[in-house]
């Protein structure tokens, strides 16, 4: 019994052993994604572009907005011939239907900003979605062909968090940033 129990220490130690021996000789990188990604000029002139598409969709539902005020101050025109005892029963009657045929409009042209809106936004959603996918792609091709020429074993995102928001990097003792590289190399400076 006590031979077995002698040659399980002396695997383990043995294992121990040649573990730490393998672990010297890795090259292991860390890189900060979040910060190429935001230094990196592709991801700024995407961001401006985005922007750009923003504020054309704001003035465009501004405009549609501008027309639907000027639906509902007809309307509150419209209330107000209504509400006026001197105006005859004949004058009154047909701003009454003049304002119901208005009303109906304007509850259209609500919809219609709210739905020009809603969708203006969803397309600008998914449009920096696909060209922030792009780039993360272009970034994550550079730092495997630099892991390769520099011939790291191991890269790992230091700025990577699990659901819980606890960063996947805990400690590295020989790990070398390489996110300056990177950014370097990626806006060709």
């Amino acid at each position: 019994m006590k031979e077995i129990f002698y040659y399980f220490i002396l695997f383990n130690l043995s294992s121990l052993l040649t573990f730490s021996a393998f672990s010297q000789e890795m090259k292991v990188g860390i890189v900060d994604m979040n910060r190429v990604f935001g230094e990196y000029h592709k991801t700024k002139e995407t961001e401006k572009e985005i922007q750009n598409k923003r504020d054309i969709a704001r003035k465009e539902v501004s405009e549609r907005d501008n027309e639907l005020k000027e639906k509902i101050k007809e309307l509150k025109d419209l209330e107000r011939e209504i509400a006026d005892p001197v105006s005859s029963r004949e004058v009154r009657a047909a701003s009454q239907k003049r304002a119901q045929k208005i009303s109906n409009e304007a509850r259209i042209m609500r919809d219609a900003v709210l739905d020009f809106a809603r969708k203006r936004e969803m397309q600008l959603m998914e449009m920096s979605k696909r060209k922030r996918g792009v780039i993360l792609e272009e970034i994550q091709v550079a730092v495997s062909q630099h892991s390769k020429k520099e011939g790291y074993d191991l890269v790992f995102d230091k700025s990577a968090r699990s659901t819980k928001g606890i960063s996947f990097l805990l400690y590295s003792k020989v790990a070398r940033d390489i996110s300056a590289k990177m950014i370097s190399e990626l806006n060709g400076e």
